[in-house]
């Protein structure tokens, strides 16, 4: 957990559990659980075994009998396995069957740890982790070296005998796989599709993870479709030119034939249609005088680097603009900073002091570096890793937050302030001493565990207890999820080379994010580099704007009741 951000949302979550519980209109007394999964040779006690996941996040609130619960245990010998897995299975059926089964998917379509190729009748079983899946578990583990490549997992077979089952997906990462699932061929190429043969299954999507279902990417066809409104109209035809690889100039009415969109060209002339869709993206470009001026400018980040990856060229167009700016880091960031970075900081520290003369520093910088050397090596030692003792955690936040200072100090007069978590409270401080007029905030609305839409929750509602008159301009940007379209944008600010130099400078600061024990390791500049030269090749392809330079998206919101919504007036 960063500042304790998780244990603030699950105890938001559970705490409707407990009031329904003490009030006796749920009682789990009489529940019986089977667990999905474990990672092979974990002990149960280690934080990210779902043994202990389990008891830390339902078990442990919950009057659910110990001797009803079931959870596939990792430290099983080898040679038990098969009998551990079969007696599992008895269990199982000697319970009665599974009445519900709830599951998640991975981005490579396995459900429970059975991985792509799993057979539709596979049991109970020991199986290998599939290298997307070990990836995806770097978030947790922090280090692809700790992860277990193994799991004791139920099988396709076992889970299918379940009588509901129901699968929870959410975020734009999962939307293809989602996608495959429910319209793709039912095959072991994605297991998740086997479900297609469940008398009694449904899925929950977000719609983020529901984006590329048909209904949703190209809702005309269920009829009833208002293309009255020119963002629709602005929707299907950037669909049509991105399905036929064609700028939207060169579509002919035999691609919207083919897309079923006849109905949307017949009531609009097709050479008006595509004049008003490539005016309606050109008008979102704005030039430096369209944004803030003078004015007191807050930016909120999640970590230490998200408004460099995203906002890195506008901070500079805003200082430009003689603003005053505030950038405010919501989460210490230390779960991804790795071990390496805490040796560098210590070694440095020690030579400092020797440097200095200190003698009494001299012998504190010994007893730290041995403390933490000693403590690497036993961290070494381990299969699995251990959480930080504290003198690492602490030396983990201070270098995130010497980055950030470093990046906005090479960008210009850019005051740093570092929150305590996603605490209401502490936001709302904020907004009162610094009186900002305006706000850009992160707002990746995808994940709904992610610090990035935790944070963003804990922004809605501190900008609620604005007067609705004093309410700042509210600003949204993206990091870890996929940019707004430009369709969805409100303003897409366009970069030159200077300025994009400049961020990518400012982002070498954060030495520590720019390298990570993963299969598909990446920089986090070229990550930077990747979203808005993406979105320039895009306006020029499919609108013919000839802009060649890097382009940001921004989305403005208003706040109301906790909720969001585009503001009417813009």
């Amino acid at each position: 957990a960063e500042d304790g951000i998780r244990d603030v949302e699950r105890s938001r979550g559970l705490g409707d559990v407990y009031k329904r519980q003490k009030e006796g209109k749920v009682d789990f007394s009489q529940v019986i659980t089977f667990n999905l999964d474990e990672y092979y040779e974990l002990p149960p006690t280690h934080e990210n075994s779902y043994n202990r996941f389990m008891d830390d996040n339902l078990f442990n609130f919950i009057n659910v009998k110990r001797e009803n619960i079931h959870v596939p245990q990792g430290l099983v010998p080898p040679d038990k396995i098969d009998a551990f897995c079969q007696n599992y299975e008895e269990a199982i059926k000697k319970a009665g069957g599974v009445d519900i089964q709830l599951l998640g998917i991975g981005r490579d379509g396995h459900i429970g740890f059975n991985e792509p190729l799993s057979k539709e009748d596979s049991r109970m079983r020991l199986v290998e982790l599939d290298p997307i899946t070990l990836n995806d578990a770097v978030r947790e583990f922090s280090n692809i070296k700790l992860i277990p490549t193994k799991a004791i997992t139920m099988g396709v077979g076992t889970i299918m005998e379940a009588k509901k089952v129901i699968l929870i997906a959410t975020g734009d990462h999962k939307a293809s796989i989602i996608k495959e699932s429910v319209e793709g061929e039912c095959s072991g190429k994605v297991v998740a599709s086997y479900l297609q043969k469940h008398k009694n299954t449904t899925f929950y999507l977000d719609k983020a993870a529901a984006s590329e279902l048909t209904k949703i990417s190209r809702p005309w066809l269920a009829g009833g479709f208002d293309w009255s409104k020119v963002e629709n109209r602005a929707k299907a035809v950037c669909f049509v030119s991105e399905q036929q690889k064609k700028a939207i100039e060169g579509l002919e009415m035999k691609d919207f034939e083919l897309h079923s969109l006849l109905p949307l060209v017949q009531a609009h002339e097709l050479g008006n249609l595509k004049k008003e869709i490539i005016s309606f993206l050109k008008a979102k470009i704005i030039p430096i005088d369209h944004l803030p001026t003078k004015q007191k400018v807050l930016v909120l980040s999640p970590h230490s680097d998200d408004e460099f990856i995203s906002l890195g060229g506008t901070l500079q167009k805003l200082l430009a603009n003689s603003n005053e700016i505030m950038c405010a880091h919501m989460t210490s960031g230390t779960s991804s900073v790795e071990d390496c970075e805490v040796q560098k900081f210590i070694y440095a520290k020690q030579l400092h002091d020797v440097a200095t003369g200190d003698k009494a520093a001299v012998q504190k910088s010994l007893e730290l570096v041995g403390k933490i050397t000693a403590f690497l090596q036993k961290k070494r030692e381990s299969r699995f890793g251990f959480p930080d003792i504290e003198e690492m955690t602490a030396i983990k936040s201070i270098v995130r937050n010497a980055e950030a200072i470093s990046a906005c100090n090479y960008l210009g007069n850019i005051t740093c302030a570092f929150l305590p978590g996603a605490k209401v409270d502490a936001i709302w401080e904020l907004f009162k001493t610094f009186k900002p007029t305006v706000i850009y905030a992160c707002g990746d609305l995808t994940d709904p565990n992610s610090p990035h839409r935790i944070c963003w929750r804990a922004i809605q509602k501190a900008y609620a207890n604005f007067p609705e008159k004093e309410k700042p301009q509210l600003w949204a940007y993206r990091t870890d999820s996929p940019d707004y379209h430009p369709v969805e944008a409100d303003y897409l600010i366009p970069l030159s080379n200077i300025e994009v130099t400049a961020k990518h400078n400012a982002l070498l600061f954060h030495q520590s994010q720019n390298y990570k024990h993963t299969q598909d390791s990446f920089q986090i500049m070229k990550k930077a580099e990747k979203r808005q030269d993406n979105l320039a090749k895009y306006l020029k392809a499919v609108s013919y704007t000839h802009l060649t330079m890097p382009t940001i998206p921004l989305v403005q919101i208003s706040v109301v009741a906790g909720s969001f919504k585009k503001n009417k007036q813009q």
